[in-house]
């Protein structure tokens, strides 16, 4: 019986490892830090890669706009053919020459000019034209000063929308990498028991043979090795999970090795009060609160200066050829002043919208300097719970070791069965995987504070300064 259940143990192992035949096949990296897989992953996320091209697209559209209140040169040029009418007042001509008539005798055969009192001529000519045009606005009722803030603040939102990107992917490195680490180290904690139970097997075979344990006794031990390696099969398939989960997040071709342990700051990190003051100016939602805020100021700015007036310094000079000498260069230079008297939006309605818009980030912003303390406040006690349980159970493990050494001898002089000497070592097995779970725990909820806070750039070095760190389990 006991045969036959290890044989089953064993045909499920070999299929959990066949159903991931490429993390099999799969190379085993270098050894990797938190921080490095954490850039490592930030070169492979396209929410982050995409938020960056943003903010630089955001930066290029306002430095594009920073001198729209600025002079304005354009070069012009035309080619063709101009038609005009010309119209010369001949009126005082006229008048010279009755004058004259007056005063000289008639001259025979010499007939009397008529000079009509104007001249009308279509001039119809080919024109080749060059000229400069020169405009600067010098008034614009602030609308131009509004368009550059509105542009500042959409960088100033694409900014913070990149921050919460990468907040957001050092909280899933975070998960992913140490989730890792709890799952190789479950895979250790499971092979101590298969270890200690096949031992304890042996034992139980040989105390049988000497006819100081019944079949019975040994039969249990039987059972309990085949359900020691069932369990350690599962916990490695759940490495190998982990292990692919990590690996596609990195977006690597070979296994990603962790190299920062799990870890419990014995100390507390920083005071609630502490925290709730950054997250107040770093957390990522207030920092978009902010660039709405700048949005919608500029945004009124701009709809409550619709009928402002405009003023414009304008120049203009041409150079024109052409073949009628009556085609001259000419130049103009002067101010252009526009008044607008009416509109097809309306703009008191717009400007009541711009209103309400304000309005609008007023309530969020208020909401949110109740719910990002909250949150803070939520991820701090769960930190400290944490730390607090992994300290208080430090001295169960050695008590459970205590009590399997006790049980081993006990069974050896036949005064316990073997299910008490299994249950002592699954019983060391639960406190330390418990343990490794409370310190995951307590990463996580670490992470979690840090990211609320606007700081998750901190988890490197405070897992580097901490003074409790597990084991880095490896295969």
């Amino acid at each position: 019986m006991g045969r036959l259940q290890a044989h089953i143990s064993l045909l499920l192992a070999t299929a959990v490892g066949a159903a991931m035949p490429a993390l099999a096949q799969q190379p085993a990296g270098a050894p990797l830090s938190f921080n490095e897989a954490l850039q490592q992953a930030a070169a492979a996320s396209g929410a982050v890669q995409g938020a960056a091209l943003d903010v630089r697209a955001k930066t290029l559209k306002a430095e594009a706009l920073s001198n729209i209140d600025g002079p304005s040169v354009d070069l012009t040029a035309f080619r063709g053919r101009l038609s005009t009418d010309l119209n010369i007042d001949t009126s005082g001509l006229s008048g010279v020459v009755g004058g004259i008539e007056s005063v000289l005798p008639p001259i025979p055969g010499l007939p009397t000019p008529h000079i009509p009192n104007s001249l009308n001529r279509e001039v119809v000519t080919d024109l080749t034209s060059f000229g400069l045009l020169g405009m600067w606005p010098i008034y614009t009722g602030g609308r131009l000063d509004a368009v550059k803030g509105l542009a500042s603040s959409l960088t100033q939102a694409a900014q913070a929308e990149r921050t919460e990107a990468e907040e957001q992917l050092a909280t899933l490195v975070a998960q992913r990498y140490f989730q890792l680490l709890l799952a190789k180290r479950v895979v250790a904690v499971r092979a101590e028991v298969t270890a200690g139970v096949t031992e304890h097997q042996r034992d139980a075979a040989k105390l049988e043979k000497g006819g100081l344990i019944s079949r019975a006794e040994r039969l249990r031990a039987d059972v309990a090795l085949d359900g020691a390696r069932s369990d350690e099969a599962q916990a490695r398939s759940d490495e190998e999970i982990a292990q692919v989960a990590l690996d596609r997040l990195l977006a690597v071709n070979t296994q990603v090795r962790p190299s920062t342990p799990l870890f419990v700051n014995s100390l507390p990190v920083g005071t609630l009060q502490s925290f709730i003051s950054t997250g107040m100016r770093e957390n990522a939602n207030w920092k978009k609160i902010d660039s709405k805020r700048v949005q919608a100021e500029q945004a009124l700015k701009l709809h409550g200066k619709e009928y402002a007036p405009t003023v414009f310094a304008i120049g203009n000079y041409n150079l024109n050829r052409g073949n009628e000498k009556l085609v001259r260069s000419n130049w103009a230079i002067g101010l252009v002043v526009s008044v607008p008297l009416v509109h097809r939006i309306n703009t008191g309605k717009m400007i009541a919208a711009a209103k309400l818009d304000q309005e609008r980030v007023e309530v969020v912003a208020r909401q949110a300097e109740r719910d990002i303390p909250t949150l803070i406040e939520k991820n701090w006690r769960a930190l400290e719970n944490a730390r607090i349980q992994y300290l208080s159970t430090a001295s169960s493990v050695e008590l459970a070791r205590e009590n399997i050494r006790l049980q081993t001898v006990a069974f050896q002089q036949g005064q316990v069965t073997s299910l008490e000497v299994v249950d002592a070592r699954l019983n060391l097995a639960k406190v330390e995987t418990q343990r490794a779970q409370t310190a995951y725990n307590y990463v996580m909820g670490l992470a979690q504070l840090l990211e609320a806070t606007g700081e998750t750039q901190r988890l490197g070095s405070l897992a580097a300064a901490a003074d409790i760190q597990l084991p880095v389990d490896t295969k």
